[in-house]
């Protein structure tokens, strides 16, 4: 499951704005980063972490303030008033980029010439596959039992018409209710629908969300798949932080669709290869292994068109279409819009699913489509419409025959109907629907909040957005009480001074800057021994800079210096 972003507005912020923030700042934001991914957090990390990085814990806290100002850390409200702070999913992309380095490639391209066998080849594509189920729901009806579950026999029957397996999700370790009724693939393809709104369970049985569904049909393939994707992030990605690493670093920094990479990896093997099997399982990609054994993977589509773009233009759409054979049969390519793929739902049967798929047109399946409210005509001028060569004369004459066996003249247009216009609109409704896709005009259809069959971890879900203005400062308790000299100037001081200058900086958890024979190194202090013969313990910079990125663990005496003053934040009021 990956970060929740609670109804965020479309973020602006990106790899410039990353570039303009204080090296402070991205220190801070990369320790977050590094450490939660997207998970909740409810505290900073511990000092002696901060001192790892070269950062005091009071430029980390007043770093943390900046950062939440601007953007880049959100929070909700918990119980009682606590916070839960976390990055936003429209963030991930653009730290996986700049923290790369910092959190460990798990992703390399491979070269040209490497060899590598598929394991487990990628199925369909998951966006048509779910449209075959909403269509097979419309037509067969799923009530429920009391319990509120599916019967066993139209389970059964959801598992034989779907080209998903049990296998190809074994190894996600995803929890659900009924798990003795459900096989796990049957979960999520009735999970992602009601997730997505598609579907929802209503008066005793599940019913498909008319409208939802219209403007699911306004989508293209591309805008479905990463609709589907996100859902499929949230819903079943592990949620240990270096597994969502992976998992965004595979879309991030992979060199594009149909280019094996290497996965590599130094733990987490059963649940990467999980990861990597579901995802041929959605038709994302397909797995292989290298000639060593190593484990490798190659997109299908393209990973970046599947993150977080908002409200984005999309490729303008191109002329689709299919080829109607004399038998009945419908040879469809992949490239065949989803609302034209919908209406051959409605009056064919799916044959086979592949790179091509083959439907056929069939009497009972016809006969239904008039039932539903479909004319005959309307389906004629479909045909006529998306066949890239001419309608056989032999199929005309079936279907004309098979129009005339059904007297159903419904007065009210039915669900089918209402969708229907969406296939089969006027020309110039086609038109105003395809320049609104290609504006971008389509609101996110998956809401973590929805409720599905998958248990998903409470974490933000449901949470109120903390919408309080965020103070700008961060201040330090009691600065104003100490001599402005100790923070502002050089100085000797007396042992017994200098260990309380020493013990305020402990206490305030800020650097300490020391100085002799015009040699200036900067401690993080740790602990004061010692009363009269004292020392001092802590974290030093290597370089002999206020912002090194390298400390190690030092013990000085006073007698080590000759000057010293305490190093406060840039932005403390004083």
């Amino acid at each position: 499951m990956s970060s929740f972003d609670p109804v965020d507005e479309p973020a602006v912020l990106d790899l410039d704005s990353w570039a303009k923030l204080t090296l402070v700042e991205q220190k801070v934001l990369g320790a977050i980063f590094h450490k939660h991914a997207g998970q909740p957090f409810s505290t900073l990390l511990p000092r002696e972490q901060w001192a790892i990085d070269g950062l005091s814990g009071a430029e980390a806290k007043s770093s943390f303030v900046n950062l939440r100002q601007l953007g880049w850390i959100k929070s909700v409200h918990k119980s009682w008033g606590e916070r839960l702070f976390y990055i936003a999913a429209s963030l991930m992309e653009t730290l996986t980029i700049a923290y790369a380095q910092r959190v460990g490639l798990t992703v390399e391209q491979m070269t040209m010439h490497a060899h590598v066998n598929v394991i487990q080849e990628g199925k369909p594509d998951i966006a048509a596959e779910l449209l075959h189920l909403i269509a097979w729901i419309g037509r067969e009806g799923l009530p429920l039992t009391g319990k509120g579950t599916i019967h066993k026999k139209s389970v059964q029957k959801c598992s034989a018409i779907t080209v998903l397996s049990s296998t190809d999700f074994d190894d996600l370790g995803i929890r659900y209710e009924h798990s003795n009724l459900y096989p796990i693939h049957v979960a999520i393809l009735l999970d992602l629908l009601l997730s997505l709104n598609l579907i929802q369970k209503a008066e005793g049985r599940i019913q498909i969300g008319d409208h939802r569904l219209q403007e699911w049909l306004k989508l293209s393939w591309g805008q479905m798949y990463r609709e589907i994707y996100q859902a499929c992030m949230d819903r079943y990605g592990n949620t240990e932080p270096s597994l969502q690493h992976f998992r965004y670093q595979l879309a991030v920094l992979a060199p594009g669709k149909n280019v094996w990479c290497r996965i590599v990896y130094s733990q987490f093997e059963a649940q990467i290869r999980g990861w990597l099997y579901a995802l041929a399982g959605w038709g994302y990609g397909e797995v292989g292994e290298d000639q060593s054994g190593g484990l490798a993977f190659r997109w299908l589509i393209e990973p970046q068109n599947l993150l977080y773009r908002g409200q984005e233009k999309v490729s303008e759409m191109g002329q689709c279409g299919f080829y109607v054979q004399p038998d009945f049969e419908i040879l469809v390519p992949p490239e065949v819009r989803p609302d034209v793929i919908w209406m051959l739902e409605q009056c064919a049967e799916r044959v086979t699913r592949d790179r091509m798929s083959i439907y056929r047109m069939t009497r009972e399946r016809i006969v239904s489509a008039i039932a539903k409210g479909h004319k005959l005509h309307e389906v004629m001028e479909f045909l006529d419409q998306y066949a890239l060569t001419d309608v056989p004369e032999n199929v005309r004459i079936a279907l004309a025959d098979w129009g005339k066996e059904t007297d159903v003249a419904p007065l009210t247009v039915d669900r089918y109907m209402v969708v229907m216009e969406v296939c089969t609109g006027s020309t110039d409704d086609q038109k105003l629907l395809e320049k609104d896709v290609l504006n971008g005009v389509y609101s996110s259809f998956y809401i973590p909040d929805n409720q599905g069959l998958v248990d998903v971890p409470a974490f933000l879900h449901g949470m109120e957005r903390d919408n309080n203005v965020i103070e700008k400062t961060f201040s330090l308790l009691g600065v104003e009480e100490i001599p402005e000299t100790w923070y502002k100037e050089w100085r000797r001081y007396h042992s017994s001074t200098a260990r309380q200058i020493v013990a305020k900086a402990i206490e305030w958890q800020t650097k300490l800057g020391i100085q002799q024979d015009h040699c200036t190194q900067y401690l993080i202090p740790h602990q004061v021994e010692g009363h009269e013969k004292w020392t001092i313990s802590g974290w030093c910079m290597l370089d002999s800079s206020e912002h090194a990125s390298e400390t190690e663990w030092r013990t000085f005496s006073p007698s080590e210096w000759d000057t010293m003053r305490l190093i406060l934040p840039d932005d403390v009021i004083t």
